[in-house]
C-alpha cells in the first residue's frame, strides 16, 4: 500500500465526516449504501479544505465583515485548499521522480518543480511559504513523509482547535417542571400575547436581549391543554373533550398548532376532525370544526408573513391537504363564512366543500396518497414554495410538493428515496440545505435541489433520531434520538459540539415525545410525562452584540513572522493562537500544556522564525511548528522558576527569569543531546527583561534597577547600569552563592539559598539617586570608585516589586532645594565615617522616626520593565544605544562604552500619573520612531532619529572629500498626518538639562508624533511591521489589535475580518470600548482628525467655569475695592475675545437658540446636536399635600382624599378580524330577531285568546 493509500484510509477511518464543509461536498453513497462506509473517490473534493474551518471560528457571523474572494490575500493558504487526493498521488510520484540526488527528501528547487507539476498556476512565492512550513528543523530538505505528517498535523490541529473553543450550548442539568396529568405531553406550543403590536423577529432585532412575553401551550394526548406562563408558572387548565364519552371511546390528540396573529389553536385528534379554538386573552372557545376528513390527522403546520398564510394538514394514508389566504387578519384562514349560519352553535364545515370552493383570495390543494405511510411530519418552506412532508417509507421518504406560482397551475413534486424513511427533518433559509432523521442513528444533511444524495451525513447516535431543529442564527443543528440523546451539531463543519447523554435527562423512562427550541432566549423545552427545560449558556447566548475577545486570558505577547505574514499570540491560560494578518482570520491555536492552564510568560522566534519557542510560568521551554501546533521539541527542567524573557541568538536560545541568571541552550536536532551553561551571577533580584546588540551584547534588567551588559561570546559581564544609583557607568557586582556554581556545560547546579552581593552603593539610610539629588554627590569616591557594602548573610526577602513607583514633581523639588542647600551641608553624612558611628546614628533615628510603608516603597531603587537596543546606531560615548523603561513612567537613554552613561531620560506615559510605567517598547528596522505602550493602554509613537546622538554624520561625497551634513528629516513624519501630533507644552521653569557630577543629561524628550488610547489595561506588547507599515499591539484586555502609523483602527483579532488592502474604502471606526473612555486626542486620532461633536460645547463650559470661578475668588478678596473689580471685569472681556469658540458662540446666540428650540420643541442646533429632545419628566409639587385615609370598615379599601396621580393614556385595542365582526354582528341580528318575534307571537296569542272567548260568550247567548 503506498503512503498516500495510507493516507486516505487514515483519514476515512477517523471520522470523515468531519471534513466536509463546502455544501457540494457529497460523503455519502447512493440509496442503498451501507452507512458505515464511503466513497473513496470522493476524496477528491478538497482534502485540505478544513483549512477554513477558522473563519467560523473568529467569532459571531453577524460581526464579521466580508469582503470579495478576489481581494484575498491568503494566496498560500488557498493554494493548500487546492490540493486534492489526486493532486497528493501526481505529488508522491513527483517526489520519487524529483530526488535527483536521491538523498530522500527535496531541496527547494527540487520541491518546486515538483509543485510546478500538479499545480501549473502555482507561483514561487507561495511554494516557498509551504516549503518553509513543512521544513521547520531548516535542513533545506522535504521528505515525502515529512510532507503528509504536516498535512496530517494540521488537519488534527484545526479539529482540536474547533473543539476546544466550541463551547457548551446548554447547561445541565435540566429544570423539571411536574404535570400532574395521566397522559404524556405530545406537543408544545408559544403564543405571543395580543397586545404587542411589533413582529417578533421586529423586536429581536431592535433589542439584544427581548424576553418572550407571551404564553405557552401544552396539550397531552388525552385532551388536557395548559396555559403556562414564559416562566412555565401553571395560569389555566382546559378539558377538550367535554362529551362524557366512557374511557374505551375517549378522544385521543394527535397535534396541535397555533395561528398566533388570528388567535385560533388547531387540534387534531382520533376523531378525524379539527377543531379551532379562540384563545384571545385567556379565553379557550371553540368557533368551528373540519370533519369528514379521508383518515386521522397525524401532522400540522401553520406559516403566515403576516399577511398571507398557509395552513397544511398530513394524515395516517399519506395525503396532504394545504389551505392558503392572502390576507389571514382580513379575511380568515380559511371560506367559512357561509357555513356559519347558527351563531353560538359549533359550526362543523366538511373539508370537500372547503377545497371545492373557488375564490381568488383562497387556494386549496389536495395531493392523495404521496406517500406509502402515514406522515410524520409537514411543513411550508416560504423560502422555496414548497410543503415538505416525510414519512418512514421507502421510496417516498420525503416529498417536495411545490405550490403554484399559477391560479390554473397544479402542484408539482419531487421525492428523496432512503431506506427506513425520514421521521424528522428541519429547514435552513440561510444555508438552504434541509437536516433529516430517520430510524437509522443518522443526520443527513441535503440541498433540495438535488435529491439523489444527501451532502454529508454526520454520525453519532446509537437509536433512530426523532426531532431535528436548525438554529439559523448560530449555524447549529439540535438533534433527539430515542434513546433522549440530545446533540448540537455544527452546521457548517458537520461536527458535535456537544452530546447530552439520555442518562442525565430525568423525564422518565420514555423517549422524549415533543421539543421546542426558542432561538431568542436559547431555550430548549422537551416533554415526556413531565417538562425539562435546558437552558443556554449566557455567554454564549448573546455572541452576536457581545464584545468578543481576542483571548480569554491576558495576552502575554503578540510576535509577528515575516515569512508566513501571521501574528502569534500568547496568553496566561497557555493558549497560542496564529492569525491571518491579511485578513484578520484565526489560522490556528494549541495549548502549550496539557491538562491544567499554565501561563505562558515569554515566546520567541528562531533565526529563520520557522519555530516558535514557548517559556511558561513552571521553566518549561517548548519549540512549535505554529502552522500545525505540533510540538518539535522540549527543553529538559533545569531551574523551576518562571522565565520572563527568551532570546535566539546564533543557534543558542537565551533565558532568564526568576533564576536571577543568564542561561544558554544549543539547538539540536529532536534525538540529539542538548548542551546548556550556566552563566555567572550578576543579578541579586529576579531579571525582568532581555535585549540583543547584534549578536555581540546582551542586556538584563531586573527588580532592583540593575542593567547588566553581558558579552555573548564569552558569557562575561562588561559593565552596569543603575538609574537610582548613578548617571554613569559602574561595574558589574559578582553574587555569589552557598553552593558553589559549576559552570561547565551540563551541570545542574542547586538553586542558591543565600547571595553576597558587592553593591556600588551603601543601602543603609540613603535615597536612590533618581528619586533625590540631596546626597547625591555622597554616592560615589573622588576615585570614581564605588564603595562596597554587603546585603548580609541570611536574606530571604521577597523580590522588589516589579513597578515602584515615584513622583515626577517630588524629582524636580528635591533637585530644586539640592541647588539651594548650603556647601556645608553636602558633608554632613562624611562626618561619621566609622561603621560604629553609621550604626549608632542609625538606631537612633530609627527610634525617633518610624516610616509607614509608602515611604520605605519610595526608597527602594526602581525596577527596570523594559529595554531595548539601538542596533542600527554605533558604540560611541556620545550616542545611545540602550533604552530602559523603569517605575515612573520615565525612559532612560544610555551609551554603552567604558565612557558613556545616561545621555537623556523623559517622562513616555501618558498624563502625570505616578502609577504609569511603559511595559514594552519597539522601533522600525532603522531606529526612526520608537513605538510605546504603558499599562494606562496608551500607544505613543517618539521620532528618535537624532534623539541622544550626533546630528552630524560623516558623509563622503562625489569628489572623494569627506564633509558633514546633517542627517534628512524622518520618513515618518510624513506618514504619519499632522492632526495626530500632540503639542508639547513649553514651560520656561522646567529645566532641559540635569548636571550630576560633571555629567549633563538632557531632559527634553523627543518629537511625539502620535498618542492615543488602543486599549482599556496594560499593554503587553508592541510590535511594528515594516512591509505593511502597520502595528501590532497586546494587551491585558485580552485583545490583540492591528493599527496603522495614523492610528487607524483596522481590526481587533477574533472579533472581524478585514483586508488590510482596502482600507482606504473603509470609513474609520472607533472600538466600542475606546469610544466609552477616549480622551479628545484618542478620539480625534481614531476619527482622522474629526473632533467630536460635543467638544466645542464642552470646552466652552470649561473655559467659562474656570473663568466665573476666579472671578468670584477675586471679587470676595477684592470687596470694598471697586477700581479692580472693574479693571478685572475688562480683562475677562478681553480675555473672552480672544477666544476664538467663545466669540463664536456668546451668550445672545446661545439663549436665542435655547428659546427657539423650546418654542418648536425639537430643532438641529450647531450647540445642542442634531435632534436632541429633551425628556420630559413630571415634577412633585414642593409640599405634599397632607394624605387623610377615610375607613369606615377594616375590611373595606381605604380611600384618601389626596394622592398623586397621573391622567391615564388611552388604550388601542387590537385589531380584530373581520369575520369574526361579522359572526359577532350576525349573532346581534339574530337575538334582536328571536326577541321580537318572540314578543309578536305573545301578542298574537293574546288575540286570539280573546277573540276565542269572544265567540264562545257568543256562542252561549246564541244558545239561551
Amino acid at each position: 500500500m503506498s503512503t498516500s493509500e495510507k493516507l486516505s484510509s487514515f483519514l476515512v477511518g477517523s471520522e470523515t465526516h468531519r471534513i466536509s464543509i463546502h455544501p457540494s461536498v457529497a460523503w455519502a453513497g447512493n440509496d442503498s449504501e451501507d452507512e458505515g462506509s464511503l466513497k473513496q473517490h470522493q476524496m477528491g473534493q478538497k482534502l485540505t479544505g478544513l483549512l477554513r474551518k477558522s473563519v467560523s471560528s473568529c467569532s459571531s457571523p453577524k460581526q464579521i465583515r466580508r469582503f470579495p474572494e478576489s481581494t484575498d490575500t491568503s494566496r498560500a493558504q488557498q493554494v493548500e485548499d487546492q490540493i486534492n487526493y489526486e493532486h497528493l498521488q501526481k505529488l508522491e510520484q513527483s517526489f520519487r521522480e524529483a530526488d535527483l540526488d536521491k538523498g530522500g527528501g527535496l531541496d527547494i528547487k527540487e520541491f518546486r518543480k515538483a509543485m510546478k507539476k500538479i499545480m501549473e498556476n502555482i507561483t514561487e512565492e507561495d511554494i516557498d511559504i509551504i516549503f518553509m512550513k513543512i521544513d521547520t528543523d531548516c535542513d533545506g530538505s522535504v521528505g515525502w513523509e515529512e510532507y503528509l505528517n504536516y498535512i496530517l498535523r494540521e488537519y488534527r490541529g484545526k479539529d482540536d482547535m474547533l473543539k476546544s473553543q466550541s463551547p457548551l450550548h446548554f447547561q445541565t442539568p435540566m429544570k423539571i417542571i411536574p404535570v400532574i396529568q395521566g397522559q404524556e405531553i405530545i406537543k408544545v406550543q408559544f403564543f405571543l400575547n395580543q397586545g404587542q403590536a411589533m413582529d417578533r423577529n421586529e423586536k429581536a432585532k431592535k433589542s439584544s436581549v427581548w424576553n418572550l412575553s407571551g404564553r405557552f401551550l401544552t396539550v397531552s394526548r388525552d385532551g388536557i391543554l395548559l396555559y403556562w406562563s414564559d416562566t412555565f408558572k401553571l395560569l389555566r387548565t382546559v378539558q377538550l373533550d367535554q362529551s362524557g364519552r366512557r374511557p374505551s371511546q375517549q378522544m385521543w390528540v394527535t397535534d396541535m398548532v397555533c395561528l398566533s396573529n388570528i388567535n385560533l389553536l388547531a387540534i387534531a385528534s382520533t376523531d378525524q376532525i379539527i377543531e379551532f379554538f379562540d384563545i384571545s386573552g385567556n379565553k379557550c372557545d371553540r368557533l368551528f370544526s373540519l370533519i369528514e376528513l379521508d383518515s386521522c390527522v397525524t401532522a400540522l403546520d401553520y406559516w403566515t408573513d403576516g399577511h398571507k398564510g398557509v395552513f397544511c394538514i398530513g394524515d395516517v394514508k399519506g395525503n396532504i391537504l394545504i389551505f392558503s389566504s392572502l390576507d389571514v387578519l382580513a379575511n380568515g384562514i380559511f371560506n367559512v363564512r357561509h357555513y356559519i349560519t347558527t351563531p353560538g352553535v359549533l359550526a362543523r364545515i366538511p373539508v370537500h366543500l372547503l377545497l371545492k370552493g373557488k375564490a381568488s383570495l383562497y387556494r386549496n390543494f389536495r395531493v392523495p396518497g404521496l406517500h406509502g405511510d402515514w406522515c410524520h411530519q409537514i411543513r411550508f418552506i416560504p423560502q422555496l414554495n414548497l410543503v415538505a412532508s416525510c414519512s418512514a417509507a421507502d421510496k417516498r421518504a420525503m416529498v417536495l410538493t411545490s405550490l403554484p406560482l399559477h391560479i390554473m397551475g397544479k402542484p408539482q413534486s419531487s421525492t428523496i428515496a432512503l431506506k427506513k424513511g425520514i421521521l424528522c427533518f428541519d429547514y435552513s433559509p440561510e444555508m438552504n440545505v434541509l437536516v433529516t432523521g430517520g430510524l437509522d442513528p443518522l443526520v443527513r444533511i441535503w440541498n433540495p435541489f438535488v435529491t439523489n444524495s444527501p451532502i454529508t451525513l454526520m454520525k453519532g447516535h446509537v437509536t433512530a433520531v426523532t426531532h431535528i431543529i436548525v438554529n439559523g442564527k448560530r449555524n447549529t443543528i439540535l438533534s433527539i434520538s430515542k434513546d433522549k440523546n440530545i446533540r448540537v451539531w455544527d452546521l457548517l463543519d458537520h461536527f458535535c459540539l456537544q452530546s447530552i447523554p439520555g442518562r442525565t435527562i430525568s423525564l422518565g423512562n420514555c423517549p422524549i415525545v415533543d421539543a421546542y427550541y426558542s432561538e431568542l432566549n436559547n431555550m430548549l423545552i422537551c416533554t415526556t410525562f413531565k417538562i425539562g427545560i435546558f437552558y443556554g449558556d449566557l455567554e454564549f447566548m448573546e455572541t452576536i452584540n457581545s464584545e468578543v475577545t481576542s483571548h480569554d486570558q491576558p495576552l502575554c505577547t503578540a510576535l509577528y513572522n515575516r515569512n508566513f505574514k501571521q501574528v502569534v499570540s500568547g496568553c496566561h491560560r497557555g493558549m497560542v493562537r496564529v492569525w491571518d494578518i491579511m485578513t484578520g482570520q484565526k489560522m490556528m491555536q494549541f495549548m502549550t500544556s496539557e491538562g491544567k492552564h499554565t501561563e505562558i510568560t515569554a515566546m520567541a522566534f528562531d533565526g529563520p522564525e520557522r519555530r516558535l519557542i514557548t517559556a511558561l510560568k513552571d521553566g518549561t521551554i517548548k519549540f512549535w511548528n505554529f502552522n500545525n501546533g505540533a510540538c518539535l521539541l522540549e527543553m529538559p527542567y533545569l531551574d523551576k522558576t518562571e522565565i520572563s524573557g527568551i532570546l535566539y541568538i546564533n543557534l543558542k536560545i537565551y533565558v532568564t527569569g526568576w533564576s536571577k541568571r543568564v542561561t544558554w541552550y544549543l539547538d539540536v536536532k529532536e534525538n540529539e543531546v542538548i548542551e546548556y551553561k550556566h552563566w555567572k551571577s550578576y543579578h541579586s533580584e529576579d531579571i525582568l527583561s532581555i535585549a540583543k546588540y547584534n549578536s555581540q551584547l546582551l542586556a538584563t534588567a531586573s527588580c532592583d534597577g540593575d542593567v547588566v551588559i553581558w558579552s555573548t561570546d564569552s558569557g562575561q559581564a562588561v559593565c552596569r547600569f543603575n538609574a537610582s544609583q548613578s548617571p554613569l557607568t559602574l561595574k558589574p557586582n559578582r553574587v555569589f552563592t552557598e553552593s558553589k556554581e559549576d559552570p561547565s556545560r551540563g551541570n545542574i547546579p542547586k538553586k542558591p539559598s543565600v547571595s553576597i552581593k558587592l553593591s556600588g552603593y551603601a543601602e543603609s539610610g540613603k535615597k536612590s539617586w533618581a528619586g533625590s539629588r540631596t546626597n547625591a554627590s555622597t554616592r560615589l569616591s573622588a576615585t570614581g570608585k564605588p564603595s562596597v557594602s554587603f546585603f548580609g548573610q541570611g536574606r530571604n526577602l521577597a523580590p522588589a516589586p516589579s513597578v515602584i513607583r515615584q513622583s515626577r514633581e517630588k524629582q524636580r523639588d528635591q533637585a530644586k532645594a539640592q541647588q539651594a542647600k548650603p556647601p556645608g551641608g553636602e558633608n554632613t553624612d562624611r562626618d561619621s565615617d566609622s561603621p560604629k558611628d553609621q550604626d549608632t546614628a542609625e538606631t537612633s533615628n530609627q527610634k525617633q522616626n518610624y516610616p509607614n510603608w509608602q515611604e520605605e516603597l519610595k526608597g527602594l531603587p526602581a525596577a527596570v520593565e523594559k529595554i531595548l537596543f539601538l542596533e542600527t546606531r554605533e558604540q560611541s560615548p556620545d550616542t545611545a544605544i540602550l533604552l530602559t523603561s523603569s517605575a515612573g513612567g520615565y525612559i532612560y537613554a544610555w551609551s554603552v562604552s567604558s565612557e558613556g552613561g545616561m545621555l537623556g531620560k523623559f517622562q513616555a506615559v501618558h498624563g502625570d500619573d505616578v502609577n504609569a510605567v511603559v511595559g514594552t517598547m519597539s522601533t522600525d528596522p532603522e531606529d526612526f520612531i520608537l513605538l510605546t505602550g504603558d499599562s494606562l493602554g496608551y500607544i505613543k509613537i517618539w521620532d528618535i532619529e537624532n534623539y541622544c546622538k550626533s546630528k552630524e554624520v560623516k558623509k563622503v561625497s562625489r569628489a572623494g572629500k569627506t564633509e558633514t551634513s546633517h542627517r534628512n528629516e524622518n520618513v515618518f513624519r510624513d506618514l504619519i498626518p499632522k492632526y495626530c501630533r500632540v503639542p508639547a507644552g513649553k514651560n520656561p521653569s522646567v529645566e532641559t538639562n540635569e548636571v550630576l557630577d560633571g555629567w549633563s543629561t538632557t531632559l527634553i524628550p523627543p518629537d511625539l508624533l502620535n498618542s492615543w488610547r488602543g486599549h482599556l489595561k496594560n499593554v503587553s506588547h508592541i510590535v511594528y511591521v515594516e512591509k505593511l507599515r502597520l502595528i501590532v499591539t497586546s494587551s491585558y484586555d485580552c485583545n490583540v489589535k492591528l493599527w496603522m502609523l495614523s492610528g487607524r483602527h483596522i481590526g481587533t483579532f477574533g472579533q472581524s475580518l478585514w483586508n488590510v488592502g482596502l482600507q482606504y474604502l473603509r470609513p474609520a471606526k472607533v472600538p466600542s470600548e475606546i469610544r466609552r473612555v477616549g480622551s479628545t486626542q484618542t478620539l480625534k486620532v481614531l476619527n482622522e482628525g474629526k473632533f467630536p461633536h460635543w467638544e466645542d460645547t464642552r470646552s466652552i463650559m470649561h473655559v467659562l467655569s474656570q473663568e466665573r470661578r476666579q472671578h468670584s475668588m477675586l471679587t470676595n478678596l477684592l470687596r470694598g475695592k471697586s477700581d479692580l473689580i472693574l479693571d478685572f471685569n475688562l480683562n475677562f472681556k478681553k480675555m473672552i475675545q480672544k477666544e476664538k469658540r467663545l466669540t463664536r458662540y456668546m451668550d445672545e446666540q446661545i439663549e436665542a437658540e435655547w428659546h427657539q428650540w423650546e418654542k418648536k420643541g425639537k430643532l438641529k442646533s450647531e450647540i445642542l446636536g442634531s435632534s436632541y429632545k429633551q425628556k420630559m419628566r413630571r415634577h412633585l409639587s414642593e409640599f405634599l399635600p397632607d394624605v387623610k385615609a377615610c375607613v369606615t370598615n377594616k375590611e373595606q379599601a381605604r380611600v384618601y382624599h389626596c394622592i398623586q396621580y397621573a391622567d391615564l393614556q388611552n388604550v388601542t385595542p387590537p385589531p380584530v378580524p373581520e369575520m369574526l365582526v361579522e359572526m359577532q354582528q350576525f349573532q346581534a341580528n339574530f337575538r334582536r330577531k328571536s326577541r321580537s318575534g318572540k314578543r309578536l307571537s305573545a301578542v298574537i296569542s293574546h288575540k286570539l285568546n280573546l277573540k276565542t272567548h269572544q265567540q264562545s260568550k257568543l256562542s252561549s247567548r246564541t244558545k239561551d
